[in-house]
Formats: C-alpha cells, sequence, structure tokens
C-alpha cells in the first residue's frame, strides 16, 4: 500500500522527548475548540479504501510518511491528537472545505470502553455528520472493522439510522465516523442536538454511553440551499411509473427525492447530466415503491451551480428506463 501525506499530528506519535519536567495538565473545553480550529485546515488528504454502506461494514487504511518537525517542548505536551474531518468521510480524494457549514465541539467523554472526543458535527438536507476520536481502554479490543454508533435527538426528535466507519490513526485512537438519516428536512437554524454513543457494533449496548449536548447552526447551509420542486410524474419504458418531487441542492450535496408507489420495480434510480453531457452517478440511493416511502438518490460533493441540469433514469446495471433528459433548472 502506497503512503501519502500526513498531518503534522501523525508525525508527533513519533517523536521522543523526555517530558518529565514538565507537568501535565488538562486541556479546557475551550482551549480543545481553539486548537481544533486552527488545525483542522492543516490536516492533510490521505489515501484510503473507503466501502461504506448505511448499515453495514465499512474498510478504511492510513498510510503515514515521516518527515522532519522541530516544535517546542511546551506545545508538543499541550497539543491534543486528533481525527480527520468530514469532508474526508464525504470524500477522501477530493481538497473539500466545508468550515462555514461545521460546528466544532471538542468535547471528550469517558467510560470503561474508553475516551470518546465528539471533534466536529455538520448538518447537511436531511443528513447529519459526526467525526468523532475513540481512544478505547487498555483492555479494549478495537479495529476499522469496529464500530461506535449513537442514537440523536434534534429539537427532542430521535433518529437512529445510522452509517459508520472507524480509520485507525494509530496503535491507539481511532476516528470514529457517523451520518445520521432524517425523515425530513429541518428548517430551524439553531438546532438542539443530544448524542449518545450507545451501541457497540451496531447490537452491543454500552451502559453508560457517551452523551452530548450541542447547539449547532445551519444558518449559513440554509442560505445556499436551493430546493427545484419538479412535481413530475412520467411513465418510463417498461410501463413503470415515477413521480419526481424534488431536486435539493446543498454546498455539500444534491439530492433527488421520487415516490415509487405505482412502479412495480425499485430497481429505479436518477444520474445527473451535465451540460457537457457528462454524467454524475449518485453515491447512495434509497428505493421504495411502498406507499408513504419516498425514495432518493444523493450526489455528494456535487452543488448545482447556475447552469443548466438534466435527470438521466437508469436501472442499477446502467440500462436506460426513460430516453429524454429531464431538466432540473
Amino acid at each position: 500500500m502506497g503512503c501519502s501525506d500526513m498531518s503534522i499530528f501523525h508525525e508527533l506519535n513519533h517523536v521522543k522527548l523526555n517530558l518529565s519536567e514538565f507537568e501535565e495538565e488538562p486541556l479546557s473545553a475551550f482551549e480543545q475548540k481553539r486548537i481544533l480550529k486552527h488545525v483542522k485546515k492543516e490536516i492533510s488528504q490521505r489515501k484510503h479504501k473507503k466501502n461504506w454502506l448505511r448499515v453495514g461494514i465499512s474498510i478504511a487504511a492510513i498510510c503515514i510518511l515521516s518527515v522532519p518537525l522541530v516544535f517546542d517542548k511546551a506545545t508538543i505536551a499541550g497539543m491534543p491528537f486528533v481525527g480527520e474531518v468530514i469532508e474526508k468521510y464525504i470524500n477522501p480524494n477530493e481538497d473539500l472545505n466545508y468550515s462555514s457549514y461545521k460546528t466544532v465541539v471538542g468535547e471528550t467523554a469517558e467510560n470503561r470502553f474508553g475516551k470518546l472526543t465528539l471533534n466536529e458535527v455538520m448538518m447537511d438536507d436531511q443528513r447529519l455528520f459526526l467525526s468523532s476520536t475513540f481512544e478505547p481502554a487498555k483492555n479494549v479490543h478495537f479495529d476499522y472493522q469496529s464500530h461506535i454508533t449513537p442514537t440523536v435527538k434534534i429539537n427532542g426528535k430521535s433518529y437512529t439510522i445510522v452509517g459508520s466507519q472507524s480509520i485507525q490513526l494509530n496503535d491507539s485512537m481511532f476516528t470514529i465516523y457517523n451520518d445520521i438519516e432524517l425523515s425530513q428536512a429541518i428548517e430551524t437554524e439553531n438546532l438542539q442536538i443530544q448524542i449518545v454513543f450507545d451501541k457497540l457494533n451496531f447490537d452491543k449496548k454500552i451502559e453508560q454511553p457517551w452523551t452530548y449536548n450541542v447547539t449547532v447552526s445551519q444558518a449559513q447551509l440554509l442560505k445556499e440551499k436551493k430546493v427545484h420542486e419538479l412535481n413530475k410524474t412520467i411513465e418510463l419504458s417498461n410501463g413503470d411509473i415515477v413521480n419526481i418531487n424534488k431536486v435539493v441542492s446543498t454546498p455539500i450535496s444534491t439530492t433527488v427525492y421520487y415516490d415509487l408507489s405505482k412502479s412495480k420495480s425499485e430497481n429505479i434510480y436518477f444520474n445527473i447530466q451535465m451540460e457537457s453531457g457528462a454524467i454524475e452517478h449518485f453515491h447512495s440511493a434509497y428505493t421504495s415503491n411502498k406507499a408513504g416511502d419516498l425514495s432518493y438518490v444523493r450526489f455528494d460533493g456535487l452543488d448545482l451551480v447556475d447552469k443548466p441540469y438534466f435527470l438521466t433514469l437508469s436501472d442499477f446495471e446502467g440500462h436506460s428506463l426513460y430516453e429524454t433528459p429531464i431538466p432540473i433548472n
């Protein structure tokens, strides 16, 4: 496996210094937040394999490249090691920056399984992202195939459909990513969010869960979100009926919502065609022809700017189901 650039924090794991003459003091929550805000832009891109499912197995690998560094001893003694930023979960191969939409938390809780620091929280359209750093206790076995998942309440309403990914940073530290699906969009600017990490590997209940209560602003996200109401009903080449409700575009993603309740098949997906004719394929999807369910396909990292875009339909194997591209805007 090849190695790519690294953040300065991974390099510090290999620095050997005699710090016995210094008194170690824990960082305050404010200090942790301040340092996290400063260094999150410095966390560089890594090449790691990422295969993730909604509630399934996720695999990732991290490479480290050594470079010479010089730091003051007191700086090293007081500097916390942090995990990956949310952008690397969304797309590890692109230089994304969602600082305007994230809330830095930097709060640590501890139980018999170890220490868990909630680093960042970010809202998107009908989705919540979490980034945490986990330091397992000495007697706890944990690896990149292990998962820690939360129950989340947003403004008092519970959400439990959770995706998860664990990335090993070193022998005793992991980045924990979670994304939580919401049943509907939340339009209030300020959100009161309770995050209770209460499941290990999706089914083992944690008796003393890591718990956090945070206030998150999505004012900037709401300001930039675009909703394209289509409400268009079409008949496919196989006779199935699809109602395209809307396309929602944010700086983080674009999502197509549609109704398959009048279709026999659930094997119906949308892609987005650019003005040039290039096709953008979806990154995640949920399809159901059960009455009352709303299907969707999501394109992470795709923000529809002021250019013509079109929808195309196909089955999962890529066979076209509708000849004419459908204008979005």
